[in-house]
């Protein structure tokens, strides 16, 4: 997911920054969060509010939301996982009323420094192809290029399908809990490294209908799959598929997923947002009929330098 729609306006200046309070979000915060979401991002981006409620409600160090408040109203927020030495922002966004004053610069720097005093060496986030605002505004600040997301999409019926022959029966298990598995397995986007073990517990908390599929080609485990219904669309919040034939695996793997989202009626397109620089397994995804139908740039800022600094 993008953080992006931040500010305009990068400045630096610390008295503005001093009449910007920045906080953890609170239950009362929930609505003008959501609202912002709402008017900063596409539909498939957007933090709704039960989201939101449950990763407030939730409390975990690894999933966190802070706030920026001017004169007592919400006017920006972020989004952020951490794991380990690393943190990835998954939404990060101003109110349109409030942007160009450097609040999303204030918030930023915040949670950069937050995130210094808590050990983290680097700090990673998307930006949407085309949004030049927010990519020159983090380049400027620091941040550098990592690698491009790609979102590919296609039918559940799609004429293009061009599956390898798989000679081995397909299995799937659906589960109810975080997928876990002992096999190392090869993620196709860099925030699901971040999300999905969380995202798992959020989902539990809200109700939403998320489903954690497991799937087999013989008795060699090929992967597994989240996936959530959206807008007619459902969308693979995490693929992670073997290192093992990893084009067999994918393949497997998309096969199982299609013939479980047409027996279930979850919708008439899928969507895998999957990393350029995993060629093996976009290389499969084309070759099984998948378009690109955006991309997202990846960024990341070394925060052990700013700590060498501080």
């Amino acid at each position: 997911m993008e953080s992006s729609d931040s500010d305009e306006d990068s400045s630096s200046d610390e008295d503005h920054c001093r009449e910007v309070v920045v906080r953890k979000a609170r239950l009362h915060d929930v609505n003008s969060i959501a609202n912002i979401s709402t008017s900063s991002f596409e539909y498939l981006d957007v933090e709704d509010r039960d989201w939101i409620e449950g990763v407030v409600r939730k409390r975990s160090k690894r999933a966190r939301i802070y706030v920026a408040v001017v004169d007592d109203n919400v006017v920006g927020f972020i989004l952020f996982y951490k794991k380990g030495d690393k943190a990835y922002i998954d939404a990060f966004a101003v109110d349109p009323r409030y942007r160009g004053m450097g609040i999303g610069r204030c918030l930023l720097s915040y949670v950069e420094k937050l995130l210094v005093g808590e050990g983290v060496e680097k700090l990673y986030l998307t930006v949407k192809n085309g949004n030049g605002t927010a990519l020159g505004m983090y380049i400027k600040h620091g941040y550098r290029m990592a690698s491009t997301v790609l979102i590919l999409e296609s039918p559940i019926d799609n004429p293009d399908n061009a599956y390898e022959a798989i000679q081995k029966p397909i299995r799937v298990a659906e589960i109810h809990e975080a997928l876990k598995s002992k096999v190392k397995l090869l993620d196709t986007a860099i925030w699901t490294n971040f999300t999905w073990d969380v995202d798992s517990i959020i989902y539990k908390i809200i109700r939403r209908d998320q489903r954690n599929l497991i799937i087999y080609v013989g008795k060699r485990l090929a992967g597994v799959v989240t996936i959530s219904p959206d807008k007619g669309k459902t969308v693979l919040e995490r693929l992670a598929v073997s290192y093992y034939k990893p084009s067999e695996s994918v393949n497997a793997v998309i096969e199982a997923v299609k013939s479980y989202i047409k027996k279930n009626a979850l919708g008439k397109t899928i969507r895998i947002p999957v990393d350029s620089t995993k060629a093996t397994l976009l290389r499969a995804l084309v070759t099984a009929g998948f378009k690109i139908t955006d991309s997202e740039y990846v960024l990341y800022k070394d925060l052990a330098e700013r700590r060498e600094r501080i």
